[in-house]
């Protein structure tokens, strides 16, 4: 027994002086293993290029590590300096001082000079393998505009290889995780009904894998919340205003109101919308010239709606109009003391066919783009025709409109005496002038000064009243 052990001892002292006689061989036996943690499980791989590679394929991140040459210890991999040898193996070393130390000795035993290597060029490598040779995925959505209905996912999948499996799943998932999950793909696209990630995975015949997600957040299905409110809570002589916002995640593309109690579906083609020219005062208000219902309507760029009513009372009643005269609508204006022959009045038709009447057009002008109502009909009265002049009226389309200042600067269009007329004859005969000489203003210009320079119901009932 004595002799076999001391045989023994004398064979591995033998192979120790062996192995450190011969540098090629230990450089050899040290660079055929890298160490990676891979689902939980220690596995090896045959060199640095490999596991790079298979990290892309996987679409997850290895803990890597490989043995310093020195200690024969596991290191982690992008701690060490990498000297690559003339048989294209890689060695590692934990102190780049002993890398430096065995290139020197290499060289001057062999005459060969070994080079350092950088993990970044190995990976750099490993990088351009895999884009050339994984699938290549590009995903498209149907629409990036905001939207409450589903939206497709459309897929591109093209490979120098067979494509052997395609599927998609919800979330941001990496290709190892597509061996038991996903739905399988079988055409070029896909639905998806709510907002949120979305990875696509692409497996080839030489096995190499790509995954691919898509920026889902322009569906929205939820209607756009309206709140309103009576700032006002005392009883009003002329009107009252309803103030209202709304809130929605995409963002409002229309806002209408309208008088009564209305649905979702009267508002496709009916109702008023508010206006964009508003003073500080009314920002964010319509003025309610009567007490009721009203219901306001919102809809998002999603396409979703809501309506929302609101009950005004307080404002007091009058009469809206009379033989000799009329109330008017917006300034409430009392003319009934004053000549029939000389009322400037106007009235107009809404929607609902309601009929509201102003003592000068200014007024119906102003309280259809000042308060964004609907006006369907428009009509002035006929100043040449005699009374009484109750029924006179000219659709404002078809009015001759001669404007008159009494040699006054126009203040606007309160301020402005406008004359009415079916023809532009019957305005010279009632001036007696020449036709020629009479100039018929625009009802357009008369519109436009009326958006344009609208300041607000409190203007308007102050300017009529130092009217009269």
């Amino acid at each position: 027994m004595k002799k076999y052990i001391q045989f023994g001892l004398l064979i591995f002292v033998i192979l120790v002086a062996f192995l450190n006689s011969n540098q090629n061989s230990i450089v050899f036996a040290a660079t055929t293993d890298v160490q990676a943690i891979k689902n939980g499980e220690v596995v090896y791989y045959k060199n640095v290029f490999s596991v790079l590679y298979d990290e892309l394929n996987e679409g997850v991140t290895f803990t890597k590590k490989v043995q310093d040459y020195s200690t024969k210890k596991w290191v982690a991999l992008d701690s060490v300096t990498i000297v690559k040898t003339n048989a294209s193996k890689n060695i590692y070393f934990s102190k780049e001082a002993d890398a430096d130390k065995y290139i020197k000795a290499y060289k001057t035993k062999n005459n060969i000079t070994l080079k350092k290597v950088n993990l970044n060029t190995i990976e750099t490598s490993a990088q351009e393998k895999y884009k050339k040779e994984a699938p290549s995925i590009v995903l498209n959505a149907s629409t990036t505009e905001p939207t409450n209905t589903n939206v497709t996912v459309n897929v591109d999948i093209t490979d120098n290889k067979k494509v052997t499996l395609k599927k998609w799943a919800i979330g941001t998932k990496p290709a190892n995780k597509f061996s038991t999950a996903g739905t399988t793909l079988t055409d070029n696209s896909f639905t998806v009904s709510k907002n949120g990630t979305y990875t696509v995975y692409a497996l080839d015949n030489n096995g190499n894998k790509r995954t691919k997600s898509i920026t889902i957040s322009n569906i929205d299905k939820t209607a756009p919340a309206i709140t309103l409110s009576i700032p006002e809570s005392d009883t009003t002589a002329v009107s009252k205003k309803i103030q209202v916002s709304t809130t929605d995640d995409t963002g409002i593309q229309d806002l209408k109101w309208a008088y009564g109690d209305k649905g979702v579906e009267y508002f496709v083609d009916k109702g008023s919308r508010k206006a964009p020219l508003q003073n500080a005062n009314q920002k964010d208000k319509i003025i309610a010239l009567k007490n009721g219902v009203y219901t306001f309507f919102a809809e998002d760029k999603a396409g979703n709606k809501s309506v929302k009513t609101i009950t005004i009372d307080g404002i007091s009643e009058f009469t809206e109009v009379t033989q000799t005269g009329v109330h008017c609508e917006v300034c409430r204006m009392d003319l009934h003391n004053t000549d029939p022959n000389k009322v400037y009045s106007a009235k107009a038709i809404d929607q609902e066919g309601n009929t509201h009447y102003f003592c000068r057009i200014g007024c119906m002008y102003h309280q259809e783009h000042a308060n964004g109502i609907a006006f369907t009909n428009k009509y002035v009265r006929d100043y040449s025709a005699t009374a009484p002049r109750l029924n006179n009226w000219i659709a404002v389309e078809n009015a001759v409109t001669v404007k008159f200042n009494n040699d006054e600067a126009a203040k606007g269009i309160m301020s402005w005496k406008l004359f009415h007329f079916t023809d532009l004859p019957s305005a010279a005969n009632y001036l007696s002038v020449s036709k020629e000489k009479v100039v018929a203003e625009k009802l357009e210009n008369i519109i436009e000064y009326a958006k344009t320079n609208n300041k607000g119901m409190n203007y308007q009932y102050e300017v009529d009243k130092a009217a009269q």
